[in-house]
């Protein structure tokens, strides 16, 4: 006779925290002064993100996705991602 549980083993209730999920991108002002974002991955307009540079000088900053563009680079979909800084946060 198989013993196995017929009842669940856990449940999730009314849980709240974060998801970090690590992505590298490629970061540089454009001609308006504007930090953009090239990644792999498209972003949610509105979305709060944490940007670590790779220098030990700067904090990470916080900043917040304005637009998501698709754009082919070297033959590869990407995405570029137009960023603003988000104060007193």
């Amino acid at each position: 006779m198989s013993r196995r549980r017929r009842e669940t083993r856990f449940e999730v209730r009314e849980v709240e925290g974060v998801l970090r999920v690590l992505r590298d991108v490629v970061v540089h002002r454009d001609a308006t002064n504007e930090l953009v974002a090239i990644s792999s991955e498209a972003g949610l307009p509105g979305e709060l993100v944490t940007l670590h540079l790779g220098t030990e000088v700067d904090a990470p900053a916080r900043v917040r996705v304005v637009e998501s563009r698709p754009v082919v680079i070297n033959g590869q979909l990407r995405h570029r991602l137009r960023l603003s800084r988000v104060s007193g946060e």
